[in-house]
C-alpha cells in the first residue's frame, strides 16, 4: 500500500470519525428551554386531556355504552393529536437550529407543526402499508412453498432469502424509515419525496445511519440513565428528611398511589407529593426526548448530504404517472355509458327474383252444371256428366 492511499483512508476514516462525533451536539438541546417547554406544555396538555374525557367516558357508561365508548375514542385521538403536534413543534424548533436558520419562536414553531404534522402521518401510514405488503409477497411464497414434492426443494431456498430480506426490511423501518421520517419533514421536505429519500438511504448508506442511530440510542440512555441517578439519590435524602419533620405519605408507589386514589389521610402534603413527582418526571424524560429529536436531525442532515436521489425521484413519478393514466382510464370505462345496442334481426334470404308468369291453361267447367273440371277428367266430379 503507497502512502498516498494509507493518508488517504486515514483522512476518511478522521471525517468518518469527525462525523460520528457530531452527535455530541446533540447534548446541547439539553439546554434549550424552548423545545422543554413545548414538550413539558405537551405533556400537561395530553394528560388534561385524557383525564376530562375519561371523566366524561365513566359518566356515560351509566347510561349509555355506546356514547362511553365514542368517547373514549374521541379522548384518545384527541390525546394522540396534541402530543403528535408537540413532539413535532420541538423538532421542527430543533431542527431550525441543526440546519443553521433562523430561529422561530414557540407559536410559529407550533403552527408550523399543525400544517405539517399530516405529512409525517402520511409518510408513517406509507410505510406500515409497504411492511403489509412485504409480509404478504413473503406469506404468498410460503404457500406456494407447500406444492407437494417441489415445496421443500423451494422453501430451501425461499427460507435464507426471506430471513435476509425481512431482516433488512425491518433493520430499515427501524432504524431509518421511522427515526429519519421526521426531520426530514421538519425540513420542509414533500411526502413522496420524503419516500425517495428514505429508499435511497436505505439502499445507499443503510449502514452509516444504523451505526449512528445505535451511538445515539448509547447517548440517550447515557444521559437518562444520569438524570435518573441524580433524581432518585436527591429523592431518598429529601424523603427521609421530609418524612422526620412534615406529615406527608410516602415517596414510594404506595404513597403516590393513595395520593390519586383520594385514600384517607390525604391532605395538602400528599397532593403537593404529587404534583413534585409529575415535575420529577417531566425533568427526568424530557431531556432524553430533546437529545433523541436533535440526534435524529443531525444524522439526517449527514446520511442525506450529497446523496443524488433525483433519479430516483423521476422513476418513482413516471411509475405513479403510469399508475394514474390506468387508474383514470378504468374509471373513465367505469362511468362511460354503453351505447344502445341494435336488435339483432336474423338475416333473411335474398328475395328471389320474381320468376316470369307461367302460361295456365284457361278454367273448365261441366256442360251441365258449370262445376270446374280437369282437362283429362272424364267424367264431372258433381253431376258425373260425361266430358268426353
Amino acid at each position: 500500500m503507497s502512502s498516498t492511499d494509507a493518508t488517504a483512508q486515514s483522512s476518511s476514516m478522521k471525517n468518518q470519525i469527525g462525523r460520528a462525533s457530531s452527535l455530541l451536539d446533540a447534548l446541547d438541546a439539553v439546554s434549550k428551554w424552548q423545545p422543554f417547554a413545548i414538550l413539558a406544555v405537551t405533556f400537561l396538555a395530553s394528560l388534561l386531556i385524557g383525564a376530562m374525557f375519561s371523566a366524561v367516558a365513566m359518566a356515560f357508561a351509566s347510561t349509555s355504552g355506546v356514547l362511553a365508548a365514542i368517547t373514549g375514542f374521541l379522548g384518545f385521538i384527541a390525546t394522540i393529536s396534541v402530543s403528535i403536534i408537540g413532539f413535532n413543534a420541538a423538532g421542527i424548533w430543533l431542527s431550525d437550529e441543526v440546519w443553521g436558520r433562523s430561529q422561530r419562536s414557540i407559536m410559529d414553531a407550533v403552527m408550523a407543526s399543525v400544517f405539517t404534522s399530516h405529512r409525517l402521518l402520511a409518510v408513517l401510514a406509507l410505510e406500515f402499508v409497504f411492511f403489509l405488503v412485504f409480509m404478504l409477497a413473503l406469506a404468498l411464497v410460503f404457500f406456494i412453498c407447500k406444492i407437494p414434492g417441489l415445496g421443500p426443494l423451494l422453501y430451501a431456498v425461499a427460507m435464507p432469502v426471506g430471513v435476509i430480506a425481512s431482516g433488512i426490511v425491518l433493520f430499515a423501518l427501524l432504524y431509518i424509515a421511522i427515526p429519519l421520517a421526521a426531520p426530514a419533514i421538519w425540513n420542509g421536505t414533500p411526502i413522496m419525496r420524503t419516500m425517495v429519500m428514505l429508499q435511497s438511504v436505505a439502499r445507499n448508506r443503510m449502514l452509516k445511519a444504523i451505526v449512528m442511530m445505535v451511538l445515539l440510542g448509547l447517548l440517550t440512555f447515557m444521559v437518562i440513565g444520569f438524570v435518573s441517578a441524580v433524581l432518585v439519590f436527591g429523592s431518598m435524602v429529601v424523603a427521609g428528611l421530609s418524612a422526620a419533620i412534615l406529615p406527608i405519605p410516602s415517596f414510594g408507589m404506595g404513597g403516590i398511589a393513595q395520593v390519586f386514589s383520594g385514600g384517607s389521610g390525604v391532605g395538602g402534603y400528599a397532593y403537593a407529593v404529587g404534583f413534585g413527582v409529575a415535575c420529577l418526571f417531566l425533568i427526568g424524560s424530557i431531556p432524553g426526548v430533546l437529545i433523541a429529536l436533535r440526534g435524529f436531525s443531525i444524522i439526517y442532515r449527514e446520511v442525506s448530504e450529497n446523496l443524488n436521489f433525483e433519479e430516483d425521484e423521476r422513476n418513482l413519478n413516471d411509475r405513479m404517472a403510469v399508475m394514474k393514466a390506468r387508474a383514470e382510464a378504468a374509471r373513465q370505462q367505469a362511468i362511460t355509458p354503453k351505447a344502445p345496442q341494435a336488435p339483432q334481426v336474423p338475416s333473411q334470404p335474398a328475395i328471389a327474383e320474381r320468376a316470369p308468369p307461367v302460361n295456365v291453361a284457361p278454367a273448365l267447367t261441366c256442360n251441365r252444371c258449370h262445376a270446374p273440371v280437369m282437362p283429362d277428367e272424364l267424367f264431372c266430379g258433381e253431376c258425373g256428366n260425361k266430358l268426353k
